[in-house]
């Protein structure tokens, strides 16, 4: 496995060495080959995000691809994100809610969350000529797997029971943002970060209204205290 990488990442070809910025520009490039749909969002801490937004009702959804790239390493690590709470944009963790998914996109396209190094990871050889053809098979996997990702969640926040039934809640719902923000926060800081740590009275009776909606799965069951407290996020953000 390690000689595989180590061929994929040393195999020489006859382009140039990639100069300072050159992989934004060939990411940007590859995108609008591809992908014309997202547009270059930001750069930070090694990673490029590019963004697409959807409507659904009156909420704009946040379509992020994110790809971090390394030179030192040569490697990219590629996720894929929907999120409904624009806070999470930038945010790097993995998120399996009903609101704000994002998936790694190795993860995506093999359904597995235990990889090895050689397929958790795209290579390249620090040359303009492999890296670029690294990059388009990147934007392929995104366009084979990542847009019906994409699709799937879009079709969830319109038509989930759970996610419903929530929205209407928090549209019907006067409260003090800054306040109930402030609370539930401290509940949650104080409780180690543990969802099942708070007991302010707008979260139970959110997360006890999600629980009643029928035809429930036994996932959307187990993700109803993190959607209660990603609808209340969503509430006092907007």
């Amino acid at each position: 496995m390690i000689d595989k990488i180590k061929e994929l990442t040393t195999k020489q070809d006859k382009s140039p060495e990639l100069k300072k910025g050159e992989i934004k520009q060939i990411l940007i490039q590859t995108t609008g080959e591809v992908l014309p749909d997202f547009e270059f969002l930001a750069y930070k801490n090694s990673c490029y995000s590019f963004q697409r937004l959807r409507q659904v009702n009156n909420l704009t959804v946040h379509e992020i691809l994110h790809i971090i790239f390394t030179l030192k390493d040569k490697n990219f690590a590629c996720s894929i994100a929907s999120r409904l709470n624009p806070e999470y944009i930038s945010s790097n963790n993995y998120n399996i809610g009903l609101l704000n998914p994002h998936q790694d996109l190795k993860v995506l396209i093999h359904n597995s969350g235990a990889l090895n190094i050689q397929d958790a990871y795209y290579f390249h050889n620090g040359q303009v000529e492999t890296t670029t053809r690294t990059v388009k098979e990147i934007f392929g996997d995104y366009k084979k797997y990542g847009l019906p990702f994409l699709d799937k969640q879009l079709e969830n926040l319109k038509s989930n029971a759970i996610i419903k039934r929530g929205l209407d809640y928090i549209d019907n719902l006067q409260a003090d943002k800054g306040k109930l923000k402030n609370e539930v926060t401290e509940e949650l800081n104080k409780g180690g970060l543990l969802l099942s740590s708070i007991k302010h009275p707008i979260y139970v009776d959110l997360k006890e209204n999600l629980q009643l909606v029928s035809g429930q799965t036994k996932e959307d069951r187990q993700l109803i205290p993190k959607t209660a407290h990603e609808l209340l996020e969503i509430y006092w953000t907007r």
